[in-house]
């Protein structure tokens, strides 16, 4: 499946250990599976990494940003507890954050329920008697994931986010754990890719193993193949002189999550054929099937009490995100090679009361 999750009611270090090894990440008060991304006008695979904390070797550059940090301000750690000069960080640094956010620090952490079954622990930097960045992290039994990293941006000269996390590697070491999880980078460059600088990463293979990241291979990806195939059949549409226009949907996610979860659109990339009388007409490859299908989509009119995370900007300003959750009205042809697919789009395309994309 593309997306896990899993509400944990209790969690032992050593179990969360397990579910780290295992590719799955800590949000809020459940951990998940999530595979693919909508974000930057494009669908990225997710791509779990982790460094060896019993290899690490602080690099020149690194002794650097910590010997002029702690030359300069008060640094300390502490358990988790979010207050007023926290979310102030947390809400000034929300702008950079990519698809959907929490509302405030409190649910982030806490999904305000004041409280959870993690270990989190935090790192604060002061200058004076004024917080300038804070970083969570949780604590495994032989491992810890860094959660999320937060800093004024009056002080961005200073390095704080490399800051903390050399900070919570610097505490993992003390305490001898080993493994440090740091989150994901995707499968094409990104801006997440400063968590690569901090040393030699392993990353979570396809075949659920850990193998150094110099072995990644971009093409192994599922982003790779939903790409592939979508941008295959919209070449032969337009090679048949189809109009059709291509979404990417990030909603998709909903689609396996909860009770509903057979109602909502399950595909991250789709290609819009047009309209008839009974609703949008959309197609779609699937990777659990390796197949194309055919179906009509329609918003959910209760949309916004399935939804209670905030949208990053960039879902408002682009002009490539279906921005509504929608459903499956019905299906119209499904899982089925691209020959037979394109051989009804073409029949699709003659029917009166069809309206084509524009």
């Amino acid at each position: 499946m593309l997306v896990q999750t899993h509400f944990p009611r209790k969690l032992s270090r050593t179990r969360y250990d397990q579910y780290l090894a295992s590719g799955w990440f800590r949000g809020s008060v459940m951990l998940y599976k999530m595979d693919l991304l909508c974000i930057d006008d494009e669908v990225f695979s997710v791509v779990n990494i982790r460094l060896n904390m019993e290899e690490f070797v602080l690099r020149k550059s690194q002794k650097k940003i910590l010997r002029k940090a702690e030359q300069k301000f008060d640094i300390q750690y502490g358990k988790a507890e979010p207050n007023k000069e926290k979310e102030r960080l947390y809400q000034e640094h929300k702008h950079r954050f990519k698809g959907f956010i929490h509302g405030s620090l409190e649910e982030y952490l806490y999904a305000n329920f004041g409280e959870s079954v993690f270990d989190t622990r935090e790192v604060c930097v002061y200058s004076g008697e004024k917080l300038i960045a804070v970083s969570y992290f949780d604590l495994g039994y032989r491992s810890m994931a860094s959660l999320l990293g937060l800093y004024d941006e009056e002080y961005k000269s200073w390095s704080l986010g490399k800051l903390t996390m050399l900070k919570e590697i610097e505490f993992g070491i003390k305490t001898g754990k080993k493994w440090y999880y740091p989150g994901y980078v995707l499968d094409l460059p990104s801006k997440f890719d400063y968590k690569l600088e901090l040393g030699n990463m392993e990353y979570y293979t396809p075949t659920r193993r850990w193998v150094s990241y110099k072995k990644f291979d971009p093409t192994s990806t599922n982003a790779y193949a939903i790409r592939s195939m979508t941008n295959e059949i919209s070449q032969d549409l337009n090679d048949l002189g189809i109009n059709h226009r291509l979404w990417l949907y990030p909603y998709f996610s909903m689609g396996y999550v909860g009770p509903w979860n057979a109602f909502f659109l399950r595909a991250p990339a789709l290609i819009e054929l047009g309209h008839d009388m009974r609703g949008l007409i959309a197609l779609s490859y699937s990777l659990e099937e390796e197949a194309y299908s055919i179906y009509r989509i329609h918003p959910c009119p209760d949309g916004p009490q399935f939804l209670k995370m905030e949208k990053s900007d960039e879902f408002a300003e682009s002009q490539n995100y279906l921005n509504h959750l929608y459903k499956v009205g019905s299906t119209i042809i499904e899982n089925c090679n691209k020959e037979i697919v394109l051989n009804y789009v073409k029949i699709l395309a003659k029917k009166q009361d069809f309206i084509p994309s524009i």
